[in-house]
């Protein structure tokens, strides 16, 4: 089973233009609800590990050169990586393995607080650096989620809508607060 290193890693090393240090992947792989990782025993896996990366993703929307043409004639300046095709963080994607140890800047909203988050309900059995992990990402998005405490609920929702959201930012703090306890909720440690 993958290391959260290895794991941390493939995810630098497939998408560098989403994921610059090991904050942001920590991110994606623990706390982005529906991403593809699940706990798998004691260790947490990608469901979907495909060997995709953005890559392929750039280069789909590489434009033509008619496209770049008409483009600058209506004054519009074209980013380089329509131009190219390539991944405008493409140097990442060889320095991966030490990104992969390196903390940096979230650099985004944190996700939306959910009781069902990876990072919340690591097994017992979880390994310890699968742990170590969870609270690692634990000590930045807790206080976050505690300083944005409304950017989560929209004016055009429903009424519905909003108590769902509450009820469950409800339920993900007091998940937080059992697990890793009030003070790493609120940033102090």
């Amino acid at each position: 089973m993958p290391s959260v290193i290895e794991t941390v890693r493939q995810c630098i090393a497939s998408f560098p233009c989403g994921y610059a240090n090991r904050t942001q992947a920590l991110h994606q792989v623990l706390v982005v609800g529906g991403s593809g990782y699940e706990w798998r025993g004691r260790t947490v896996v990608n469901r979907f590990a495909d060997g995709a990366t953005c890559a392929r993703v750039h280069e789909r929307f590489r434009y033509s050169a008619e496209e770049i043409e008409d483009l600058r004639d209506c004054g519009i300046d074209v980013a380089e990586k329509f131009i190219t095709g390539r991944c405008p963080d493409e140097e990442l994607r060889g320095q991966a393995s030490a990104l992969a140890r390196k903390a940096g800047p979230l650099g985004q909203e944190p996700y939306a607080p959910g009781p069902d988050l990876l990072f919340l309900n690591a097994p017992g059995n979880a390994d310890s650096d699968w742990v170590s992990a969870c609270r690692e990402i634990a000590s930045v998005v807790g206080p976050l989620w505690t300083a944005g405490e409304q950017s989560d609920v929209h004016e055009s929702w429903t009424r519905e809508q909003r108590q769902y959201v509450s009820g469950q930012r409800a339920r993900a703090l007091q998940r937080f607060e059992s697990v890793f306890g009030r003070q790493l909720l609120h940033g102090s440690v």
